[in-house]
């Protein structure tokens, strides 16, 4: 059997002092707004949570995240001006049929059968399918809006396996990016708003990406399912390092990458 290189370690520091932006489903948050319609705020418990909290003291740290529910636009600057001042956090407003299409119609029916071996409890639905699209680009639009020159953004999980290749097309332009990740972005793009694309951003430059996959990562075999080569290799080419939770599933993940 041919081996299988061993990965290139690209340099992720970002110095001291330099920005990183973490991007996961959900804020590490906790909101709750009572019958005054007073809003409530609460750090979350977790160990990603525990384990980024001593980041704050020697880099500009952004946390990006669903807040959990569906807030009214007219509270929004409120909730805002709270969660970055008091947490160095940033909502992503999602409407309710989005969030759950994204969250339990895609990412729990799908991905998450699918990374666990379990096709056969795989529901897809096209709604759902565009809904998760609809949810990556929203955040895709929100991380814009904070990066800066030199920043980490690093995603998590695979609630947002569409984010670092969305990204990747705004931070750098469509004319900018190579043929199989523009291919990928025409086909994600597919039925939904491109606002963020249509707009015209200057490059951000020296802006590294990193994706962190929570769950097992799957053998080549998941080739077989529909959907499931667009939303993985959505990260191949956009990130700068993905990582894994232990060896068997690096050798899962180099051989996917290395088949394509």
């Amino acid at each position: 059997m041919e081996s299988i290189p061993p990965p290139v370690q690209p340099n992720m520091d970002i110095g001291k002092g330099g920005h990183l932006i973490v991007v996961s489903n959900r804020l590490p948050i906790t909101i709750n707004k009572d019958a005054n319609g007073k809003y409530h705020f609460k750090m979350s418990s977790g160990g990603l949570v525990s384990a980024l909290s001593g980041f704050k003291k020697s880099l500009n740290f952004t946390w990006i995240g669903w807040p959990g529910f569906f807030i009214p636009p007219k509270d929004r600057p409120l909730v805002d001006k709270r969660l970055m001042e008091e947490y160095s956090c940033q909502a992503v407003y999602l409407d309710d049929d989005v969030a759950d299409r994204h969250y339990n119609g895609f990412s729990n029916s799908i991905l998450w059968p699918l990374f666990h071996y379990h096709p056969g409890e795989m529901n897809f639905d096209e709604e759902n399918w565009l809904a998760y699209r609809q949810a990556n680009m929203q955040f895709a639009e929100v991380v814009r809006q904070q990066i800066t020159p030199g920043a980490m953004v690093w995603v998590q999980d695979y609630h947002l396996m569409l984010l670092p290749m969305l990204l990747r097309g705004i931070i750098d332009g469509r004319s900018n990016l190579g043929a199989f990740t523009s291919k990928e972005l025409s086909k994600i793009t597919e039925g939904i708003d491109v606002t963020a694309y249509a707009a015209t951003h200057p490059p951000t430059p020296g802006v590294k990406i990193g994706f962190f996959l929570h769950t097992p990562f799957p053998s080549s075999e998941i080739y077989r399912y529909e959907h499931a080569p667009c939303v993985i290799l959505s990260k191949r080419d956009s990130s700068h390092t993905v990582i894994v939770s232990c060896l068997y599933e690096e050798r899962s993940c180099l051989e996917y990458c290395t088949a394509t």
